[in-house]
């Protein structure tokens, strides 16, 4: 359960600085910092995972992947239709 939860969290952590750094390609200026810290979300969340609840790493994983690519998806359906609107 515990690594469910922690997956969540640094998926929904990583989505979030992924869409802040998209949203500023459209902008005048990149946002580095965002993409950078992105790449640590999954070893930060997994180190955590197997720290605190060792035998739910593989759950911690899938949850964060669900979240990375299930938000992603929902993201770009939204503004898609805000486009249509």
């Amino acid at each position: 359960m515990w690594g469910i939860i922690i997956g969540a969290v640094s998926g929904s952590i990583q989505l979030y600085l992924l869409s802040l750094a998209v949203s500023s390609l459209g902008t005048s200026g990149i946002k580095i910092w965002p993409l950078v810290v992105q790449f640590f979300c999954p070893v930060a969340g997994l180190g955590i995972c197997a720290l605190a609840a060792r035998g739910d790493l593989i759950p911690c994983a899938v949850a964060m992947i669900v979240i990375l690519i299930g938000g992603a998806v929902i993201n770009f359906i939204m503004k898609r239709k805000r486009k249509e609107d």
